[in-house]
């Protein structure tokens, strides 16, 4: 299987909306009430966010297909008037087609997006991790040794 890795473009929403939608509806505890206006909106947030740079989103392809894929929003950091990194990052919507995984290409995508990171100057990526993927993020070089404090709407 030859794989390669290279950043999405306003082309790929499509097949993009189509993996969020397969991703979403794989976990059983997701209510099945699906939305009407899905593909709309997912092509209006992501098309805008990988136009304007909002989100960068690199993808895996295996034979021309989109196998893999993640997501990855830049938030400025407030200037300070010492040097310091530019951004902090949120990585979200990771997503590998259940026949590729465990052949390492989450893994290979999500170093890509590593090695991009630092020569961005993001000084963290941030993600919450379902509980069967925690290992996946260690492995990569991910921990939580440090957590933020978090305000939750209820």
């Amino acid at each position: 299987m030859n794989v390669s890795i290279r950043l999405a473009t306003v082309a790929d929403v499509p097949v993009l909306a189509e993996l969020r939608h397969a991703f979403t509806f794989e976990d059983p505890a997701q209510p099945v009430e699906p939305r009407d206006d899905y593909e709309g909106a997912f092509a209006e947030i992501v098309g805008a966010g990988i136009t304007s740079g909002r989100w960068t989103v690199w993808v895996a392809e295996a034979d021309g297909e989109i196998v893999s894929h993640i997501f990855v929003g830049l938030i400025d950091k407030i200037p300070r008037p010492i040097r310091q990194d530019r951004w902090l990052g949120y990585v979200t919507n990771v997503y590998t087609r259940p026949e590729h995984r465990g052949r390492g290409v989450g893994a290979a995508l999500l170093d890509r997006v590593t090695i991009w990171a630092a020569e961005q100057h993001v000084e963290l990526l941030l993600v919450w991790p379902s509980e069967e993927s925690v290992g996946f993020y260690e492995r990569a070089g991910f921990s939580s040794e440090r957590d933020p404090l978090v305000w939750l709407r209820e």
